[in-house]
């Protein structure tokens, strides 16, 4: 799905410096990293606000994610 932003110049000229790193093979890629990031700081907060560690929730989720792979496939 492509979508039109407008942009600074400094915000423009920032994600340029991304690509131009290397790190980044394009404008699309620092966007959506940096969306990805946004909603990882929400779900930080969030957890945090229910007092919940975030590496804990992770190694759950990774456990429940892996039982019902295995539900469904079996052992891998």
């Amino acid at each position: 799905m492509n979508i039109s932003v407008e942009l600074t110049p400094e915000l423009l000229e920032y994600i340029e410096r991304k690509v131009k790193s290397d790190k980044y093979k394009s404008r699309s890629e620092v966007v959506r990293e940096a969306i990805r990031m946004m909603m990882k700081a929400d779900l930080e907060k969030l957890l945090e606000e229910k007092g919940i560690d975030l590496k804990k929730f992770e190694e759950e989720r990774g456990k429940i994610s892996g039982e019902l792979i295995e539900k469904k496939y079996g052992k891998l």
